[in-house]
């Protein structure tokens, strides 16, 4: 084989190798981004539901112990 010819073959596949290792790169890279969008997406959406499901309860909780308040103020008093 001319050293031409034994030349190019490495090139070719080291060309090759970086290619699939940028690949690999860029692949990985969109996994773990699109990983990390999501668990914030997940985790953002948690926290709102959460802060809806507690404040929620919250105001439910508060309005039943007010009339629970006002139903037991009125039966003490007779009014």
């Amino acid at each position: 084989m001319p050293p031409e010819q034994q030349k190019a073959a490495p090139e070719q596949h080291s060309s090759c190798a970086g290619v699939s290792q940028f690949v690999a790169y860029a692949l990985g890279k969109f996994h773990f981004d699109f990983a990390y969008a999501l668990g914030k997406f997940y985790f953002g959406f948690a926290y709102v539901l959460g802060k809806f499901h507690f404040g929620f309860a919250y105001v439910l909780g508060k309005f039943y112990f007010d009339f629970a308040y006002a139903l037991g103020s009125k039966l003490v008093d007779g009014r």
